[in-house]
């Protein structure tokens, strides 16, 4: 049988244990039994269920593990086995989980899953191998085994979804600044269909709508692909920036299929006006004017 105990969550948080008092009265001697395993456990259950009672109903809730070991000099938690966590908002699972009370943070490792689904906001959901956060500054780490990557999974209030992967991420819940490396690609649904985003780094400031891709990076959908060393969508002022590495745009069109480089390319979200500055470059081939009788006489 598993064993469960109180765990507190902002995302990851600290195991509490409650200690127990006995007292003894002098009565009669009288010989009584030994109380059956199922007692026992029934009584420890007693135990934990009143604890939880005394926790406010968003932060408590029961941990699962096969093994739990407590180092009281260290002030640390240990949860080995089938580690798993789920209160209805806050959902856990791992297979290994370290509670460090003295330094504000809970580690986890081995298959680990996070889940965030508050009433009336956006879900979070997370897969790594490796998790590290602290409660206090609300800062964290989630990082891959080598060769396998993590993936980031938001769904807004309306469903729209935004996958992302990589290597490693950091964020920041508190400052609300989330920075993934190491070979990223994030596909996300937008009014216009599709789009899909890849670059070595890209850093999102959620509070402000700020999407920064660095290296490689590349922005397309179903009919325009974008390629630069660096592109910036800023989605409070609806625009979105490339340059560095001669960006090019290339796809197709309502006149045909284009590709074009410059130094740098401005346009807006919705990709319906474009500015290129700089040295511009390209082509444009239109079937309209290709089919056009024009084109016998050349």
């Amino acid at each position: 049988m598993k064993t469960k105990w109180l765990l507190l969550l902002p995302l990851l948080a600290t195991v509490a244990v409650s200690g127990c008092r006995t007292v003894r009265a002098q009565g009669p001697e009288i010989k009584i039994p030994p109380a059956k395993k199922q007692l026992s456990q029934a009584k420890r259950n007693l135990k934990q269920k009143a604890a939880v009672s005394k926790m406010p109903a968003v932060l408590g809730g029961l941990v699962q593990s096969d093994s739990w070991i407590i180092y009281k000099d260290k002030q640390q938690e240990e949860f080995k086995g089938h580690v798993s966590y789920d209160n209805g908002t806050y959902r856990f699972r791992a297979d290994y989980a370290l509670s460090e009370r003295a330094l504000h943070r809970f580690t986890a490792k081995g298959n680990v899953y996070l889940r965030q689904a508050e009433t009336n906001a956006p879900e979070y959901q997370a897969y790594a191998d490796y998790a590290r956060y602290n409660y206090k500054t609300q800062k964290g780490i989630l990082t891959a085994n080598k060769g396998k990557q993590i993936r980031l999974i938001y769904t807004d209030k309306k469903n729209g979804t935004a996958t992302a992967y990589a290597k490693k991420a950091e964020f920041d819940l508190n400052e609300q600044i989330f920075i993934l490396e190491g070979n990223v690609r994030v596909g996300r649904d937008t009014p216009q269909g599709p789009q899909t985003l890849t670059a070595d780094k890209a850093t999102y400031r959620q509070a402000k709508n700020h999407l920064l891709l660095e290296g490689g990076a590349s922005a397309s959908d179903s009919l325009r692909t974008l390629e630069a060393d660096t592109i910036i969508y800023d989605g409070n002022n609806n625009a979105s920036y490339a340059y560095g590495s001669r960006p090019l745009l290339h796809g197709t069109s309502e006149e045909g299929t284009f590709a074009i480089i410059a130094d740098k390319v401005q346009t807006d979200n919705e990709g319906k006006k474009i500015i290129l500055d700089g040295k511009v470059q390209g082509w444009a081939v239109s079937p309209r004017l290709n089919d056009s009788s024009a084109n016998t006489k050349f």
